[in-house]
């Protein structure tokens, strides 16, 4: 106690360094207590916390954690949180944080540029003395300026590659569920998403910055894909399956668009940064050569961890404090 104020429990299934992060923001304003990041664990020792930090919230933990109240997420995703289970409860809100959107909007500047300007080809052959992608070479650079860009959600991060996008010499279309922007000008033309199909023939680069949903999955379908033009390149550095993935795949085996850089997947290994999985069980992205492959580091700067951590401790802290937490997700959109 302190004073007459009830202490919350705020729950943080991670390694020390994040927990004693986490601890130092907080200080004595809650009691912060660590586990295991698997619901058992979970349930065990934070089962009547009021408050989980964590990128990662199954719905078994939030229908039997009772007095939970808040979710704090670390990165803008959400889809790691049991959406259902939040749904039911009705009583707990789910707050993200978009701290990482300037890094994840310079992130996608680089696989646009690496997949315009044929990068991987030129590093690789000349690693091997060979100059054929010199001046004159078969693989000219792919030009921004004068193009047209349709960035597919315009967000924090889809407004951040908006904004650096503009010194480029192009035109910006963006596509949003409401068919609206919040910052006037940030785009030249806007359309809602059911009309994406209308704009799709004009464009030459589209961005996906779009949260996952039930409406985005497989948003990018082979339709969508058949109507790009065959110069067209995409990006995505939101959910992989935004992307439908077999359409993707013999779309870029068949040139039918002119290429691909992604930094979302399918697949992932059973535990994160482990090796010996490909990003895609099904489909062979790695054998094609039209195709940038990375993977899922976008938002992973040299700051960007401690900044997340300090910011989800702000908020949580604003909670605690009666104070209204900022970026509280409207589950039913999923964003």
């Amino acid at each position: 106690m302190l004073g007459d104020l009830i202490v919350l429990k705020v729950l943080v299934p991670y390694p020390d360094n994040i927990v004693e992060a986490i601890r130092n923001v907080v200080g004595e304003e809650a009691t912060i207590v660590q586990s295991e990041r698997t619901t058992e664990a979970m349930l065990e020792v934070g089962g009547d916390a009021d408050i989980i930090a964590s990128v990662q919230v199954p719905g078994e933990y939030i229908r039997e954690a009772s007095s939970l109240k808040m979710i704090q997420a670390f990165g803008a995703g959400i889809d790691k949180i049991g959406r259902e289970a939040v749904l039911e409860r009705e009583d707990v809100i789910v707050c993200n944080s978009h701290v990482n959107a300037t890094e994840v909007a310079e992130y996608t500047m680089m696989l646009l540029l690496a997949s315009a300007k044929h990068i991987l080809h030129s590093d690789s052959q000349i690693r091997l003395g060979d100059w054929k992608f010199t001046w004159g070479g078969p693989l000219p650079n792919v030009e921004l300026k004068n193009k047209t860009c349709l960035i597919v959600g315009l967000g924090n991060i889809g407004t951040e590659v908006a904004k650096r996008l503009r010194g480029f010499d192009l035109q910006l279309y963006a596509a949003t569920r409401s068919g609206k922007v919040k910052t006037s000008g940030i785009v030249d033309r806007v359309v809602c998403i059911d009309e994406i199909h209308e704009v799709l023939p004009d464009v030459d680069f589209v961005i996906l910055t779009l949260p996952l949903t039930e409406e985005s999955k497989n948003l990018v379908d082979g339709e969508f894909l058949k109507l790009m033009k065959s110069e067209a390149l995409l990006i995505n550095i939101s959910r992989g399956h935004i992307i439908d993935e077999e359409a993707l795949y013999l779309a870029l085996k068949k040139r039918q668009i002119a290429g691909a850089a992604i930094d979302v997947w399918w697949d992932y290994p059973a535990q994160w940064g482990g090796s010996g999985k490909m990003p895609s069980e099904n489909y062979p992205f790695h054998d094609l050569d039209n195709v940038v492959l990375s993977p899922h580091r976008a938002a992973y700067s040299e700051n960007i961890r401690h900044d997340q951590i300090v910011y989800a401790g702000e908020n949580i802290l604003r909670f605690i404090r009666g104070e209204t937490p900022e970026n509280q997700v409207n589950m039913r959109l999923g964003y």
